[in-house]
């Protein structure tokens, strides 16, 4: 098996991932933890023939929980600022393969 640089490809980019605390369509009072993730996204790939995989590791560079509709309300009702609590992966990885036809 002879590998070469040139199989490789290195990119980079940028990942914002959200739970939304309303729905755009019907009622938003569920429950939910809303919040957004963005990161830093550095990638590889490696292409054979007609095939490619490649592997993603997003850096989070901000997370932030946001009010749900039930901390609006709470907040609403007792005049003290709420906000619960959260839980967001410390890292992923992310890997695929694609195919030309």
């Amino acid at each position: 098996m002879n590998i070469s640089m040139q199989q490789f490809t290195f990119s980079a980019g940028m990942r914002m991932e959200c739970v939304p605390a309303k729905d755009l369509i019907g009622g938003s009072s569920g429950f939910r933890r809303p919040g957004y993730v963005v990161s830093a996204e550095p990638a590889v790939s490696y292409q054979f023939g007609k095939m490619s995989a490649f592997a993603t590791v997003p850096i989070a560079l901000r997370r932030d929980r946001t009010q749900s509709y039930a901390d609006k309300e709470r907040t609403r009702i007792t005049g003290i600022y709420a906000q619960g609590d959260a839980a967001f992966a410390d890292y992923s990885i992310n890997i695929g393969c694609s195919f030309r036809l």
